[in-house]
């Protein structure tokens, strides 16, 4: 369970916080809603054992929905921002911060903008294309700032695929966990990503970027940069699985050739 989004909520509840904050966070996965899903986004399974995992929505389709949504102050979400307000922090320096080691471990992610990371099960065999796109690492050691199940090491090998900055200029984006609509702090872009993997069982999607704010950061003199991921159940994960619909759709077809057999026999 991402325990740490949890505890925030909680707190948030005890303090008495404005619910507003909270209905869109800046970044999340989902997927377009299946059969048997309720409104436009894929449902929240409470406890997936394939892989084992608490809140995720669940697909078997070939789309998934990444969000990102802009708050007050946020000059960019995804890679480095460098403008005419200045210049934010690396992604190696952010992910060294985050994880600690060289800044040349990290020096793959640089130039790259918003990261979907894409976890498969250990040591299995198989590929994976986002709109047609190879990912550009990969590695056997989680870089993922919550380490959920199954974003562990050990338990996943990890895919990373850059899906470019965020545009701020979009309608409002909505929280795919519970279908609320988005508020006019909520402006951002919804990514609509083609998936196309064979050999993996399952794949388990997060997404972490740069988010840059207008003020700069004493210490460095750089404007203020955080490592932003998608939080608490806002993830989602493939499992290869059909949808109801497909068996039920083979049974039907395979009992009208019996059916169409008998009376030719007849």
């Amino acid at each position: 369970m991402k325990s740490t989004f949890s505890k925030a909520l909680a707190m948030c509840a005890l303090f008495g916080c404005a619910t507003s904050t909270y209905a869109v966070p800046i970044l999340q996965v989902g997927a377009p809603a299946g059969v048997g899903d309720a409104g436009l986004y894929a449902d929240l399974d409470s406890s997936s054992s394939s892989p084992t995992e608490s809140d995720t929505a669940i697909t078997s389709g070939s789309q998934i929905l990444v969000g990102g949504a802009y708050k007050n102050g946020v000059l960019l979400i995804g890679g480095q921002y460098n403008g005419p307000e200045g210049t934010g922090l690396s992604w190696d320096a952010a992910l060294q911060a985050q994880f600690g080691g060289l800044l040349s471990d990290y020096a793959v992610f640089n130039g790259k903008g918003a990261i979907l990371v894409a976890s498969v099960p250990d040591g299995a065999v198989g590929s994976l294309t986002v709109d047609g796109e190879n990912p550009f690492f990969t590695l056997t050691t989680s870089l993922f700032p919550n380490k959920h199940d199954p974003v562990k090491t050990g338990i996943s090998d990890f895919l990373f695929f850059d899906i470019k900055d965020f545009a701020q200029n979009s309608p409002a984006v909505p929280n795919f966990a519970d279908e609320t609509a988005g508020s006019p702090n909520s402006l951002g872009e919804i990514k609509n990503l083609l998936i196309a993997t064979s050999g993996f069982q399952w794949i388990h999607f997060d997404v972490m970027a740069l988010a840059t704010y207008k003020q700069k950061d004493n210490a460095t003199g750089l404007l203020k940069t955080d490592l932003v991921f998608n939080p608490g159940s806002k993830d989602v994960t493939w499992n290869g699985v059909p949808e109801p619909a497909t068996p039920l759709l083979l049974g039907l077809g395979l009992v009208g050739l019996l059916m169409a057999r008998r009376a030719r026999s007849k």
